[in-house]
């Protein structure tokens, strides 16, 4: 990571720590958002995060990690795949992966959760949720 990007990763993380704890209790109400509930690598304890939806199936959702690798949530669920979802008021069990990041995916998801990568990211990844049946 560059300078530049650890400053910008910097200065997002103390924004995330200030606007994250509302987010995560309007996530339950926003249609854009979800919480996705990852266990932490070191501690084991839920590590929840409110983050952009984006498409979504029956079978999974689509997410974009704005920070991609550097995220902590993203190595957490790299160590731990097993994840948990909130969308709406409802917790879905799945299985969260790292997926290259691809225009054409990205290009479906809604004007605001596209926005993310453009203005804070550094180094963008998607993320596949598939919910456990």
């Amino acid at each position: 990571m560059t300078r530049a990007q650890r400053i910008k990763r910097a200065f997002m993380m103390v924004v995330w720590r200030i606007i994250n704890p509302p987010n995560r209790l309007l996530a339950g109400f926003a249609p854009w958002w979800v919480i996705i509930e990852t266990t932490g690598r070191r501690t084991g304890n839920p590590r929840r995060t409110p983050l952009a939806r984006g498409p979504s199936d029956e079978r999974g959702t689509w997410v974009i990690a704005v920070h991609g690798h550097h995220a902590g949530w993203v190595k957490n669920l790299e160590a731990n795949p097993d994840v948990r979802i909130r969308i709406g008021r409802r917790w879905r069990h799945a299985t969260a992966g790292v997926v290259a990041y691809d225009s054409a995916t990205v290009a479906r998801f809604n004007l605001y959760a596209r926005m993310g990568p453009t203005t804070v990211g550094i180094d963008p990844a998607l993320i596949r949720v598939d919910f456990e049946s």
